[in-house]
């Protein structure tokens, strides 16, 4: 189809970084920058109303606002001629990263960024994780998070679930839920790992943040009725850890809920 949908896209990012689509909080999954994750949600709504889409993004920490064309073929191109659009792939699945799980070898390449909170999981824990990380990476998600939810139980159970060694898998496992769009057990699991890291580094570490920022993108891509069931337990994540703007998140959330309602 050749047609432009009539809805034009609001992007806006804070001069903090929080970036919000049409008002809906919004975060890059796991290992994408925040310029692949939003062009890749254009490309996914341009493909899924079979039109280009228009874009307005307005960002506060560049001090720019250009508009974009999004194709359904997955290129883009400035329809302002004021700023280029970083150039990403296409994308093949919903919400997939265009980059793959990190693998855990040495202990300098841990299988986390190196700002969170992490310790290097001793052997046979560490050979197993990047076995996990394998599979996942050869699109086989079904089996990596069977073998990863094997892995928590292990490590639950010989350090505690909110031990550090366990957390790092957890992390992993929340990326195989993105990356499988489970984003009912992905809720879950970065509720989890959102309190988890709370007790261990307070409400504004980065993994904290970026923990209660994943768990609010799979609510974000939940059917209407999974979404409206878990209202609770998110608007309760959000009182209990203060993100940045984390009062216009939960506002976000209950307009989505009202709409939910609404259409019913």
């Amino acid at each position: 189809m050749s047609d432009i949908s009539p809805e034009t896209v609001q992007i806006r990012i804070t001069p903090d970084g929080t970036c919000f689509v049409d008002e809906e909080f919004f975060t890059p999954p796991p290992g994408v920058t925040l310029n692949e994750a939003v062009l890749a949600h254009l490309q996914l709504e341009a493909a899924a109303l079979e039109m280009p889409i228009r874009a307005v993004i307005q960002d506060e920490q560049a001090q720019y606002t250009t508009t974009i064309q999004v194709n359904t073929d997955g290129t883009s191109n400035p329809l302002d001629g004021e700023a280029q659009v970083p150039a990403a792939p296409p994308v093949s699945q919903a919400a997939a990263s265009p980059t793959r799980l990190p693998m855990p070898q040495a202990q300098t390449l841990d299988p986390v960024p190196p700002d969170r909170p992490y310790e290097p999981l001793p052997e046979p824990y560490r050979g197993r994780l990047a076995a996990v990380c394998a599979t996942a990476n050869q699109n086989l998600f079904t089996e990596a998070a069977r073998a990863a939810d094997q892995l928590l139980a292990e490590l639950s159970a010989q350090f505690g679930p909110s031990h550090l060694y366990t957390l790092a898998a957890g992390l992993v496992r929340g990326d195989i839920a993105w990356l499988a769009q489970d984003f009912r057990y992905g809720l879950q699991i970065w509720i989890f790992m959102a309190r988890s890291w709370h007790l261990h580094v307070g409400p504004q570490h980065g993994s904290t943040v970026r923990a209660v920022g994943n768990a609010l993108s799979c609510w974000c891509l939940l059917q209407p009725e999974d979404a409206k069931a878990s209202v609770p337990h998110v608007v309760k994540l959000l009182q209990d850890i203060a993100i940045p703007n984390g009062d216009s998140a939960v506002q976000t959330i209950n307009q989505r809920a009202q709409r939910i309602v609404l259409a019913n």
